[in-house]
């Protein structure tokens, strides 16, 4: 019933996706009472619209993309402390022994927002992720499947704002990047310099789902910021439902740094 890795905003008498715990709705005190019965093998947009209970994610963590089995949670602190992601969650991955990053913005009342890759390499399956007074992420390891040692890792932060995306949030008709660090204008300006697709999964009974619906996403101007901090893209079209995957892989900073993660995904 789980395409791939969700993260929720949980809310009382919502229904998130999975079936199986659905008897518990007969209990007297249940605050969830379906009014439809379950859909299968239909898209999540549809899904939705056939069970008015059911609650997708805020983010979805695109399959192999981002990882395969995401386990913790962790808030990035507004401290500066651990560089520019104050605010943002960062998600243990166990299969791929990493970590990814989340943005998150409220849109009419409702979380939603993008994902991206951030930490890879580590000994084995992260389990947990806990920042320390100091401001470094320590990290819980295990060998889990086989691979790799159990143990404990910290990360530090070396004080040099690297060249990245920040965070892309919802536009009026497409999606705003920013980044840590200005790009030159003339560069943000450059159309062609983004590719940007499209994608959404199958709400069904079988595990996972392969994307499905996919399309490349027109778009049709860039509009830098006056300081380079950020470019809003504008595109042909902007489809609720669908994961929208945003690739920068020629941008760079005026010193010829390129960004480091040239990929973000954000859930509308």
């Amino acid at each position: 019933w789980i395409p791939t890795t969700p993260i929720y905003h949980l809310s009382k008498g919502a229904f998130f996706l999975n079936p199986e715990g659905i008897a518990s709705q007969e209990r007297p005190d249940s605050p969830l009472k379906l009014s439809a019965p379950v859909p299968s093998k239909v898209p999540y947009p549809a899904a939705l619209r056939a069970l008015p209970e059911m609650k997708p994610p805020a983010v979805w963590l695109p399959y192999n993309k981002m990882g395969r089995s995401g386990t913790d949670l962790v808030v990035c602190a507004d401290d500066g402390k651990f560089g520019p992601f104050g605010g943002q969650l960062f998600v243990g991955e166990f299969t791929d022994a990493k970590v990814g990053r989340v943005f998150l913005e409220k849109i009419e009342g409702e979380y939603q927002g993008a994902a991206f890759p951030f930490l890879s390499g580590f000994a084995s399956g992260v389990v947990r992720l806990l920042f320390a007074p100091d401001g470094s992420l320590w990290i819980a390891c295990t060998a889990g499947w086989g691979a790799g040692e159990d143990g404990l890792q910290r990360v530090r932060w070396d004080g040099r704002a690297g060249m990245d995306i920040l965070d892309l949030k919802l536009a009026p008709r497409g999606l705003r990047v920013s980044f840590t660090r200005p790009l030159p204008v003339e560069e943000l300006a450059r159309v062609s310099a983004y590719e940007v697709n499209r994608f959404r999964y199958y709400y069904q009974s079988k595990y996972g789902s392969p994307p499905i619906d996919e399309a490349r996403v027109k778009v049709i101007a860039a509009r830098p910021a006056p300081d380079g901090s950020s470019v809003e893209l504008e595109f042909d079209e902007l489809f609720a439902g669908f994961i929208h995957e945003v690739s920068v892989p020629t941008l760079q900073a005026a010193d010829g740094e390129r960004i480091a993660h040239p990929l973000g995904y954000y859930t509308v």
